[in-house]
């Protein structure tokens, strides 16, 4: 028993390595933050047993409703989550809060140290995500992109593996990084040529609200709560669900806070990649370094706003034309507005970060990379 006769605390999580690996940190940190001892309880999901692509199992929930009806039935106090598999909606009696992002870059592993750039033409290159396959085949369409499923050693082992089927795979650095496995990397991709899934890198850890009527498990989440990681996912999540972008569509999203501002780029392709739209956008924060409750609700406020008007801009711009997109068109209602809320205006640096990014492209299409033909 914990202190006091408090019982233990326990932490549901799913049963992959890497789930039981990032759950593991959360729950020392849980453990140091409460006094309470843990509990490790492990939750079949259906996205453990089912098979095929991420989109004809149901999409990202099939990896959240398990652990979330645990929590529900109380059956576990606290639910761990890659905050990229959470639905973008609002549910109902849960909590969540966000720790410390991990860099949210995905990464390719490739035998002999290869790039994209270096990668030969006609090289076949495995990956599961509609998205980073599109931005992959934008910059390089003369690779084979294969759709994989698996876990992380499955899937390193189709490229790196004695039975080597496939020249590379594209993972999310976080995962590899958690698991120890960052040796497999052949090169962190820059977010200009593949930005990563909102909410890449960033776990979610979900409780009940009713929970929180326990002070100490309240401070312990707040502590756990780590700010700029919740704005930059915020917007990141706001603008999906504008967009009401699902797991199939090629859709990437990055935001970064900079001092007093928030900074959203985000990424709507063509599943063949043969054509993408790019928007970037900032917002000013009010509320300084150490914000009130009242400004710190702002901020957040400012953060979906931001996201808002992004997914506006390319809609605006045709995105739905483009990818699996169900457009709800006008502005974003609700939210904000007037100096306290941050107006959102184009960065002042992204008509020269589009001119890199298109010369990054051309540089890779037109046999500026150095890899030798099959």
């Amino acid at each position: 028993m914990s202190p006091a006769g408090t019982p233990p605390l326990r932490v549901g999580t799913r049963g992959s390595a890497l789930a039981t690996t990032q759950t593991g940190h959360v729950a020392r940190r849980l453990e140091e933050l409460t006094g309470r001892e843990i509990e490790i309880v492990r939750i079949r999901t259906d996205g453990d047993v089912l098979t095929g692509s991420l989109a004809q199992m149901g999409g990202t929930g099939v990896f959240v409703t398990a652990l979330r009806e645990a929590l529900l039935d109380e059956r576990c106090d606290v639910a761990v989550h890659s905050l990229k598999d959470l639905p973008t909606g609002h549910a109902p009696g849960l909590t969540i809060v966000t720790p410390e992002r991990e860099n949210p870059r995905d990464v390719l592993c490739a035998r002999g140290g290869l790039t994209i750039a270096t990668l030969p033409r006609g090289a076949r290159v495995g990956t599961g995500s509609p998205r980073r396959a599109a931005q992959l085949r934008s910059v390089r369409p003369d690779l084979d992109v294969v759709d994989i499923r698996g876990n992380v050693d499955t899937r390193l082992a189709r490229a790196l593996g004695p039975d080597a089927d496939l020249d590379a795979v594209v993972l999310a650095y976080a995962g590899l990084a958690r698991l120890g496995r960052l040796d497999a990397v052949s090169e962190v991709v820059d977010t200009a040529i593949m930005a990563p899934a909102a909410g890449q890198g960033a776990l979610a850890v979900e409780v009940r609200t009713s929970s929180l009527d326990d002070p100490v498990l309240a401070r312990a989440l707040r502590d756990l709560d780590h700010e700029p990681t919740r704005l930059a996912v915020l917007a990141e999540r706001s603008l999906l669900a504008r967009l009401e972008a699902g797991c199939a569509a090629p859709v990437g999203a990055h935001a970064v806070v900079e001092e007093d501002e928030i900074v959203l780029t985000a990424v709507v392709a063509r599943v063949d990649g043969a054509e993408q739209l790019t928007h970037s956008a900032r917002a000013a924060l009010p509320g300084g370094n150490a914000p009130s409750a009242a400004a710190r609700s702002g901020r957040d406020d400012v953060a979906r706003d931001l996201g808002a008007r992004v997914a506006d801009a390319l809609l605006a711009d045709g995105a739905a034309r483009l990818a699996p997109l169900r457009e709800t068109g006008g502005l974003a209602t609700g939210s904000p507005s007037g100096p306290a809320a941050g107006d959102v205006t184009p960065t002042d640096a992204a008509p020269s970060s589009e001119r890199a990014v298109e010369a990054a492209r051309q540089q890779l299409r037109d046999g500026g990379y150095r890899g030798e033909t099959r």
